[in-house]
């Protein structure tokens, strides 16, 4: 608390105000984050009260399961075969890619908090990321069984690394002093371009 109301450059004692504890910042960062805008801000209770046990952690639960989040690979999933597969790969990483980039900050905390906060760390690897993989998994599966993708040695590891590539360009590279000058549509570009084409044969089939 004494770090957060340095960087606003308040009192310490101002903080509680806003909100009772950590506890409850930490609670309201987190559905800040994870809201699609801030209309619901307007009608908090201040100070915002501390929320009962592990009701941080249902909602992260909640979220972390919410259906429609990834609406490509859900599509793709249903199919036995894309209809072209440069286009559905480039669509469903580029999904993945932007939901991320979207959730930057919010994600970030979760990963420098995890170790602190009691289940989140669980919650966040059996949740978000298993489902996350699982899902990407089963989509690489299906398109090398099509013949789409090329034969891969590890399809579980393959998607792993899938994620952590899109993961490093939205949640480390934007705070790495040396890469900071990078432009965001370049990254993105880079990224993608070297994961698709790393996936497709030399000789795609549509």
């Amino acid at each position: 608390m004494a770090d957060v109301a340095k960087v606003m450059g308040v009192a310490p004692g101002t903080i509680y105000l806003y909100v009772e504890g950590k506890e409850a910042l930490f609670d309201l960062v987190i559905r800040h984050t994870a809201a699609d805008n801030v209309e619901w801000l307007d009608d908090l209770e201040i100070p915002v009260p501390t929320p009962a046990p592990s009701a941080t952690l249902a909602f992260l639960r909640e979220v972390f399961h919410r259906e429609g989040e990834w609406p490509l690979l859900e599509g793709a999933l249903r199919l036995s075969s894309a209809p072209e597969i440069q286009t559905e790969l480039a669509g469903v990483l580029r999904e993945q890619y932007r939901l991320m980039a979207r959730h930057r900050r919010g994600l970030v905390l979760l990963m420098r908090s995890a170790l602190e906060f009691p289940g989140l760390a669980e919650e966040f690897v059996l949740g978000l990321r298993k489902r996350l993989l699982d899902g990407l998994t089963a989509y690489l599966t299906s398109r090398v069984h099509a013949g789409q993708i090329r034969p891969l040695a590890d399809t579980a590891a393959t998607a792993a690394v899938i994620t952590q590539t899109i993961a490093w360009a939205n949640l480390q590279r934007p705070f790495d002093p040396g890469l900071t000058q990078l432009a965001e549509e370049a990254v993105e570009k880079a990224t993608l371009d070297l994961l698709v084409s790393g996936l497709l044969p030399t000789h795609p089939t549509p």
